[in-house]
């Protein structure tokens, strides 16, 4: 019994520590009333922040404006490529051959022989551009090989024995001091194209200057011990055109190539084959122009 009243007051000390707690935990609350204050405080911020946000809706409508020029550019650029694509492609200049420029010339002989060669390739073929070349009628083409009509013709023409080069060298210096007026006294004679050559080794070769068209024997000046001048008749030729520097093998080969030819188209012809070149020594292979020519048979 004794035991008991002192438990009691035990209890009584106990309980204002719960409800110390109870108080505490009651305050907490209290605590976090700020909490809920500051709330609308948001609130107020929020819609301040909002407000701008609504502002620019001006600014945000201007910038998609100049998205659409981009794809605008990215299309234009194909539209102007598209055009350069042919201007490009052509750049093959087929007829380098037949009638190249003084500027092709020049490099080309720049890279082979230097400034002074590229100099004189560009002056003789200047020259050879304004050399006058024989009319002619074309009757057939097939690739490199041609029929061709000639119209008669008046010649210059001189001899040489020897290798064909040394011969041909030769017979165009004879020929060449005819026509300048450097072995005869007058005027000149104006330089044409193609150089005539034939022959061979063992008879000799033959060059023939082609006189200017209009000219007969008569018209032109007498010409000197050498040289002799000539009227050929009208005639039908079948031609070879090629490039390079015309060596014995390359003469040799192309007149094998337009006999064969005229095999099989049943051409008769008859004589030997002539050579006919259209440019100065000096002009670079690629840019030459020669051709092989045999005389058709009119039976």
């Amino acid at each position: 019994m004794s035991d008991t009243p002192p438990e009691k007051p035990a209890v009584k000390k106990r309980a204002p520590a719960v409800k110390k707690a109870t108080a505490t935990t009651a305050a907490k609350p209290a605590a976090a009333k700020p909490v809920g204050k500051a709330a609308p405080k948001a609130a107020a911020v929020t819609p301040a922040i909002a407000a701008p946000a609504s502002a620019p809706p001006a600014k945000v409508a201007a910038k998609p404006g100049p998205k659409p020029k981009v794809p605008t550019r990215h299309r234009a650029k194909p539209a102007s490529r598209a055009p350069a694509k042919p201007r490009t492609t052509p750049v093959a200049k087929p007829a380098l051959l037949a009638k190249p420029s003084i500027k092709q010339a020049a490099v080309v002989a720049a890279g082979t022989g230097g400034v002074l060669a590229a100099l004189g390739a560009a002056f003789f073929l200047w020259r050879a551009s304004k050399a006058d070349q024989p009319d002619y009628k074309l009757i057939e083409r097939d690739g490199d090989f041609e029929i061709r009509e000639y119209p008669g013709l008046v010649t210059a023409a001189t001899e040489a024995r020897g290798p064909r080069d040394a011969a041909l060298e030769r017979g165009f210096k004879i020929l060449a001091d005819y026509i300048f007026a450097k072995s005869r006294n007058g005027e000149k004679i104006a330089m044409t194209a193609p150089v005539l050559s034939d022959g061979s080794s063992k008879s000799g070769w033959r060059t023939r200057f082609i006189m200017p068209a209009g000219k007969t024997r008569a018209d032109l000046p007498t010409p000197p011990s050498g040289v002799t001048l000539a009227n050929e008749p009208p005639r039908r030729v079948a031609a070879v055109r090629f490039s390079g520097r015309a060596d014995d093998a390359d003469l040799a080969a192309k007149e094998g190539a337009l006999r064969s030819w005229l095999e099989l188209r049943t051409f008769p012809s008859e004589g030997l084959a002539e050579h006919a070149f259209y440019n100065s020594p000096v002009m670079p292979g690629p840019l030459r122009r020669n051709e092989v020519i045999i005389t058709l048979s009119t039976r």
